[in-house]
């Protein structure tokens, strides 16, 4: 990570964000903040392809609406747990930024009390 402090918006929870919080929390110790993100892009993609599956199969339609709007509670569900998750780490700031410096730097100190270091 540079020097500068790196966030992502809340409210901008793009694929591309998704990521950069899972490569942010990725280290040896606790994944969860990565983890559901993870979870997330993958529920993303599922709604995307399902709502794609209705020009393909027009008799399924009603099939294919429903599963897509069971991902989007699904996707609401993991939005909000990611981001109660993210207030109770105080990993966002006051302007609703996620700081991927502080979520490394989390990650690390848990990693290094995991092993035994101060």
């Amino acid at each position: 990570m540079s020097n500068s402090s790196e966030t992502v918006n809340l409210s901008e929870l793009s694929d591309e964000a998704l990521l950069e919080i899972c490569r942010a929390a990725e280290v040896i110790a606790c994944e969860c903040p990565g983890y559901l993100a993870r979870l997330l892009r993958q529920v993303r993609t599922f709604r995307v392809y399902t709502t794609s599956c209705i020009d393909q199969f027009p008799s399924d339609a009603d099939t294919h609406l429903w599963l897509a709007d069971q991902a989007t509670q699904i996707e609401d569900i993991l939005l909000q747990t990611m981001i109660e998750l993210m207030q109770k780490e105080n990993l966002i700031d006051d302007a609703q930024q996620v700081s991927l410096d502080k979520l490394s730097e989390r990650a690390r100190a848990t990693m290094l009390k995991q092993v035994g270091m101060p």
